[in-house]
């Protein structure tokens, strides 16, 4: 019998799983990057509004994105929220509005660390 996720009825995918935990480590990067310098945050509301507004976020996806942001000001909250193991944020984060926080070289970097440069 496969494992399975607290909360969830369905077996986890190994792949499911692995993509995930890359997530989930870009993620931690992102919210690092973001408490150091919020000078990105202006664009990451916008672009939560364009996609809700596009119709590509429900609205319950919209709101729990935005009290997210929204509790910047208190860094270990907004670190333990963004960072939620349970299977709402992993979906949310799939189709995460933080894009355009890492450069190339640092998403590589961390999604394959063992890789050196010549």
């Amino acid at each position: 019998m496969k494992p399975r996720r607290a909360g969830r009825n369905r077996p986890v995918s190994k792949q499911l799983d692995a993509a995930d935990n890359q997530i989930l480590r870009l993620h931690q990067a992102m919210v690092d990057k973001l408490l150091a310098d919020r000078s990105g945050l202006p664009a990451i509301y916008q672009r939560l509004e364009q996609r809700y507004r596009a119709g590509q976020l429900r609205h319950s996806a919209y709101i729990h994105w935005h009290s997210i942001l929204d509790c910047i000001d208190q860094p270990e909250l907004f670190q333990r929220e963004l960072l939620d193991d349970g299977e709402r944020m992993r979906k949310l984060r799939r189709r995460t509005i933080l894009t355009g926080i890492l450069t190339e070289q640092e998403r590589v970097a961390l999604l394959y660390p063992d890789d050196k440069p010549n």
